[in-house]
């Protein structure tokens, strides 16, 4: 992040105590920048990146590895966490038709799951995209067949994303796919299965998707955002649990104080020179007071999310 002003001046309010929101009480805390986080979940820090204990056992909500291609994520990761965040190999598999594919793909494994029948339709499948690719792909469905052809599409990638995101391939953008899916297509995973995997020149390099090994805490993603919310803690500024946001005060297009709501019914105000939130935009737009205009409410009640 970019310079901070001094703390003598300022007083930061963060809604949410998420990844998002945390990391940014974090780098705020480091340089001594007062910060209030607000966080309506009256037991958990973390989001959907929380680790959850019932019965003496921890959940992961999410499937979070870790991994990035940037290296400041990865050292602040470890600044973190120390030598609690380990490296642990990876085991992946896709359920398909009653076999279970290893994951990244792995060619005998897939051609013998397949079939040898199936196998070659995939492959005819991929060469044709190849010749006649979709010009201008304007949606995953066709930014992925372009890549792996129609065939392997709807075996592998059609169901799996509709399900995780909950709407059609059709109305997910291309610009989204190629950027989720960077530098991966068919010949890539053959490739990659069947040579000797050379070690990228740089860490920007790596297709993701095809990692082997990945860092995990010692106790789950939700130990690193615990963590965050101790390091807040230990500087004075303990994480507010239990706070749901009632109003967003605002003024000459500026943001002047939130209003929150304890589980007893209290309304609590944090008054701050700046704000920062990471709760979903919906629910911003919602509590904002004065109301925002009728169709910024109407555009913000469209919005989708994914939750748990």
């Amino acid at each position: 992040m970019g310079p901070v002003a001094t703390a003598e001046r300022d007083e930061v309010v963060v809604l949410g105590a998420g990844p998002a929101g945390l990391t940014a009480a974090y780098e705020l805390t480091k340089h001594d920048v007062p910060v209030t986080v607000i966080e309506k979940d009256p037991s958990y820090v973390g989001g959907l990146a929380r680790t959850v204990e019932h019965n003496g056992y921890r959940f992961d909500i999410g499937g979070h590895r870790f991994f990035s291609k940037n290296q400041e994520i990865e050292d602040l990761w470890t600044e973190v966490m120390q030598d609690e965040m380990l490296t642990r190999g990876r085991l992946s598999r896709i359920y398909y038709r009653g076999r279970f594919y290893a994951y990244p793909i792995k060619a005998f494994n897939a051609l013998w799951n397949l079939g040898p029948v199936e196998a070659v339709r995939c492959l005819v499948s991929y060469a044709y995209a190849k010749v006649r690719p979709i010009k201008n792909p304007r949606s995953l469905e066709d930014w992925v067949r372009n890549q792996f052809g129609w065939r392997l599409y709807s075996i592998f990638f059609k169901t799996y994303t509709e399900k995780v995101w909950g709407i059609s391939t059709k109305e997910l953008s291309a610009d989204w796919a190629a950027q989720r899916i960077k530098s991966l297509d068919l010949w890539v995973v053959i490739r990659s299965a069947l040579l000797p995997k050379r070690k990228p020149r740089k860490r920007g390099e790596i297709v993701t998707t095809l990692i082997d090994k990945f860092r995990y805490p010692r106790l789950g993603p939700g130990q690193v955002w615990e963590r965050v919310a101790e390091i807040s803690a230990s500087h004075g500024h303990p994480v507010l649990l239990g706070e749901s946001v009632a109003a967003i005060r605002h003024e000459a297009g500026a943001v002047t104080a939130v209003v929150t709501t304890d589980d007893g019914g209290a309304n609590h105000p944090h008054i701050g020179t700046d704000f920062i939130s990471s709760i979903p935009v919906r629910e911003l737009v919602a509590k904002l007071n004065p109301p925002a205009p009728e169709k910024v409410r109407n555009a913000a009640n469209r919005l989708g999310y994914r939750d748990f």
